[in-house]
């Protein structure tokens, strides 16, 4: 379950991916094309499985209305030796759809659909971490980017994506789009 992002912030997190690689840290770069915000990672679904969770986020989605959040600053998760994913943050009112996203994950569990119980902590995945080579270089300019501003993010549809893995890398196929649509 996923949320893409506008052009404008793709190409702004683009020019960042660039600065970061003249670093030569070993990190695995996410294609700008694939950059998005994951609500929720589903592993292996059956076709049943997808159809009754489409279903079902239409549902919950349509309680929500439409909200908008800052992508600002850059990040890592991990460790400073050993950064496994290198990414853009989500900022201000959270609360939709950190609360979105808990309705999603019990409408998974209940078609029967295993999801990771680890919290959800909004962000865009822009690199995942390989080795610690020249991360001393990547980690300085990773504090230079802390505060950086990406533009805003509109959240109004959650998207059911299949995702298909390929030696190039995944292939996202969007399988139903569920719209934000409650009334002000």
């Amino acid at each position: 379950m996923a949320v893409a992002i506008s052009e404008a912030i793709r190409g702004k997190l683009t020019e960042i991916q660039a600065r970061l690689k003249q670093t030569g840290a070993d990190v695995g770069w996410v294609a700008p094309t694939k950059i998005h915000l994951t609500i929720l990672f589903l592993g292996h679904v059956f076709e049943s499985q997808a159809s009754a969770l489409a279903t079902a986020t239409d549902g919950i989605t349509a309680g929500y209305q439409p909200c908008s959040l800052k992508v600002k600053g850059i990040g890592y998760f991990g460790r400073a030796q050993s950064p496994r994913v290198i990414w853009a943050g989500l900022t201000g009112d959270l609360q939709p759809l950190l609360a979105l996203q808990r309705e999603i994950a019990v409408a998974a569990k209940k078609t029967g659909i295993y999801t990771d119980d680890k919290p959800f902590h909004p962000h865009l995945t822009i690199g995942r971490g390989r080795s610690a080579r020249n991360i001393g270089a990547l980690l300085a300019v990773l504090e230079t980017c802390r505060d950086m501003d990406f533009g805003t993010i509109t959240i109004d549809r959650v998207l059911l994506m299949k995702s298909e893995l390929t030696p190039q890398g995944p292939i996202y196929t969007t399988l139903h789009e569920s719209r934000l649509s409650a009334a002000d």
